[in-house]
C-alpha cells in the first residue's frame, strides 16, 4: 500500500458511497473516469472535479477544505436517471445521513441538481442526471516539521499607574 492511498479523497468518497448504500445497497457507484467496461444500467458515477481548496489564510492543523463532487446518476431510461439523481440530492441533505458525515468531519453544504444530458455519441441513448455537492471536509494533517507546539498563551500584562497617558484609565 502506497502512502498516498490514505488520503481525504478517498475517505470522503468511502464515506458518500456508505451512505448511499445504506439506503440502496444495490446500486453500483464508480468513478467517472475508469477504463473498463460500465456496470448495469442504472448506476452512479462520481467525479471529483474540485480538489481541495483551503478556507483559512494561514497554516492550521486539521483545516477545513472545500471540495466538488459531481455524483451523476447513468440509465438508459430518462426518467430513471432523473429520480435516482433527485434522490441522491436529497439524501446527503437529510438528518441522520448528515449527522453520520458529520461524524467523519464531512459536512455538506450545498446540493445542487445538474442539468440532465443525453449521450448520442454511443450505440445505445444513456441519460445522465445528478447532483454537484460542495463539500466542507477537515484534511486531517497534522503539522510534524516543528519540534513542539504550543499548547497555551498565558498573557501576563502588568499596567504601571505612570505607565497610562494623560486621558487614559
Amino acid at each position: 500500500m502506497s502512502k498516498w492511498d490514505d488520503n481525504l479523497y478517498n475517505h470522503l468518497v468511502e464515506a458518500l458511497i456508505n451512505q448511499i448504500h445504506q439506503e440502496e445497497p444495490d446500486l453500483v457507484v464508480t468513478a467517472q473516469n475508469v477504463v473498463a467496461p460500465n456496470p448495469a444500467f442504472p448506476y452512479v458515477e462520481y467525479d471529483i472535479y474540485d480538489d481541495g481548496s483551503g478556507q483559512t489564510f494561514e497554516n492550521m492543523n486539521d483545516e477545513p477544505v472545500l471540495v466538488g463532487i459531481q455524483m451523476k446518476a447513468v440509465s438508459n431510461i430518462e426518467n430513471e436517471a432523473k429520480a435516482i439523481a433527485h434522490w441522491l440530492s436529497k439524501l446527503f441533505r437529510e438528518q441522520q445521513p448528515a449527522a453520520e458525515l458529520a461524524q467523519l468531519g464531512i459536512g455538506v453544504k450545498r446540493a445542487s441538481p445538474l442539468p440532465p444530458t443525453v449521450d448520442f455519441l454511443t450505440s445505445d441513448y444513456i441519460f445522465t442526471s445528478g447532483t454537484d455537492l460542495q463539500i466542507e471536509i477537515l484534511d486531517g494533517f497534522q503539522d510534524n516539521t516543528q519540534p513542539g507546539q504550543i499548547q497555551t498563551v498565558k498573557p501576563n500584562i502588568q499596567v504601571n499607574k505612570g505607565d497610562l497617558k494623560h486621558g487614559e484609565s
